[in-house]
């Protein structure tokens, strides 16, 4: 079945409609110059996909699914993929450039990644409602950047009150699942944080302030990190046989910090274009502090990596977080005297 388009207006008609993608292609325009009309955001939908297909309702009776330290860490490579590539769509739709769909694809994957590790603590059921609420929060930061690129304030106030409706909403959904462990507020001030990252980021991307753009990005690396850690935390607590163990391990934190640090590293490199500017130097010596090894032989990619097509560099980027997680794994921190 070929995608459906709407316009922002049909959207509202739809009402709460699962998302599953979240902009199908922009009008062809490859600049930053004013557009001579007003540019309307399409949206996907597909109400015959569902998000949580193929995903097992919860044995009660299950035996260990993965230890905790383990879902820290997948948890953590998803979270830093989705920060970097929600930058990359809202960047790209922000400035109407053809690019913005190859974001896009890597962004939906992510969300159909996260649904389906929700999907592995809590069954199929809550894996549909994380994934409506999910999408639909990346949904409203790409109304927010558009918005901002066409300088429509209404739009943009918009968005920000669907996105605060998303926090709450987002906070109710974990608080249940997790039984309490995590609070409602708590919640809230996590995913508040992080849209307020993404919504720094946006507007100073729009101003041409690509210093101030690098880090907004980096901070949300480093913030989503702290979102993992909390997420499967509470998940290993609540399910301690099928997620046995701490995540307060050695290894999970280093394989942490190695992860958001080269999410840090891609972002500073694909906004700015630059492998020597002081923003993408300054996460490689983080890399290379916390490792003790060279940028290039934990990510295994050069600085120019994937050329000027931005489908191999999207893909080279996600490939990048995949060899520094197994970097990590390989070479575990030394046991305490």
């Amino acid at each position: 079945m070929s995608p459906r388009r709407h316009s922002r207006s049909t959207r509202a008609a739809i009402g709460g409609g699962l998302i599953v993608g979240l902009i199908a292609s922009m009008a062809a325009c490859s600049s930053d110059a004013a557009k001579t009309a007003p540019f309307s955001v399409p949206h996907v939908y597909d109400l015959n996909v569902d998000p949580a297909q193929g995903i097992a309702p919860v044995d009660p009776n299950r035996g260990q699914v993965v230890t905790a330290e383990q879902l820290r860490n997948l948890l953590d490579q998803q979270l830093a993929w989705h920060g970097l590539t929600l930058v990359e769509v809202m960047r790209a739709a922000r400035a109407d450039r053809a690019e913005v769909q190859v974001w896009i694809d890597q962004l939906t994957q992510n969300t159909a990644d996260l649904t389906a590790t929700v999907g592995l603590a809590y069954g199929p059921v809550a894996a549909r409602a994380f994934n409506q609420q999910w999408a639909q929060h990346t949904q409203f930061l790409v109304d927010y950047a558009v918005a901002i690129g066409q300088d429509d304030k209404k739009a943009a106030a918009d968005a920000r009150a669907e996105l605060v409706d998303y926090a709450h909403d987002s906070g109710s959904f974990f608080s249940t699942a997790t039984g309490g462990i995590l609070p409602v507020t708590a919640v809230q001030d996590l995913l508040s944080t992080h849209v307020g990252h993404m919504l720094t980021m946006i507007e100073a991307d729009q101003a041409g302030d690509v210093a101030g753009t690098v880090d907004a990005a980096v901070t949300d690396s480093a913030y989503l990190s702290t979102i993992a850690n909390g997420l499967s935390t509470a998940i290993a607590q609540q399910n301690q046989t099928a997620f046995p163990g701490t995540t307060d391990t050695p290894l999970a934190a280093l394989c942490s910090l190695v992860t958001s640090g080269t999410g840090s590293y891609l972002s500073s490199l694909i906004i700015t274009g630059d492998p020597a500017s002081s923003q993408v130097l300054n996460a490689d010596q983080a890399l290379v502090s916390a490792t003790g090894a060279t940028t290039a032989a934990i990510i295994g990619l050069s600085p120019n990596f994937g050329g000027t097509d931005s489908t191999a560099r999207a893909e080279a980027a996600k490939a990048a977080l995949a060899t520094a997680n197994a970097f990590a794994l390989a070479h575990p921190p030394a046991p305490a005297p």
